[in-house]
């Protein structure tokens, strides 16, 4: 009788741990986030802090690591947007990528010189390469269409010399 007794409690125990939690916690482990510390959208501003707190390189580390490798995606989309903020990120973004991410962000910049040619030819030659930024595809595809045409209609003299390259660069006569 003392076994069937044991056995009838261990599967008592069993159930009670297998049964539906009514303790108010989520068995899948997933907490609910109070909604005045939901993770906020990465913004240029929020960018710029942590690179002023942590440089860019520890940044950009942090951003293309284990525990958010998708974060410099999010950065790359706000550079190809080709808003002031985001471009005044590359100076101190450009030196800290390599591999994939600099390619990435070179296409970025490929992608924001349709929507901000000016910001993007400021960049050149300094932390935006002609060749990967302004280089023509073959057949040129609708993005490289409308940068040529972005590029094409910046009057600045500040930035013919960016112009010019950017447009060699089109032609397939960069250096």
């Amino acid at each position: 009788m003392p076994v069937r007794l044991a056995a009838l409690a261990a599967c008592a125990l069993l159930a009670a741990g297998c049964s539906p939690r009514d303790d108010g916690i989520d068995p899948s482990g997933a907490e609910e986030v109070p909604a005045d510390i939901q993770p906020q959208a990465l913004t240029a501003e929020h960018l710029a802090n942590l690179i002023a707190a942590d440089g860019a390189r520890h940044t950009v580390l942090v951003l293309t690591g284990p525990a958010d490798p998708t974060g410099f995606d999010k950065v790359l989309a706000g550079i190809a947007t080709g808003a002031p903020e985001w471009l005044a990120l590359v100076p101190q973004l450009q030196p800290a990528t390599d591999g994939l991410h600099a390619e990435g962000l070179q296409d970025a910049l490929a992608t924001a010189l349709t929507r901000n040619a000016p910001g993007v030819l400021a960049l050149i030659p300094d932390h935006a390469h002609p060749l990967f930024v302004c280089a023509a595809t073959h057949p040129p595809d609708a993005r490289m269409i409308a940068a040529r045409a972005a590029v094409e209609a910046v009057t600045d003299p500040a930035l013919q010399a960016a112009k010019a390259e950017c447009l060699r660069a089109f032609d397939g006569k960069a250096e």
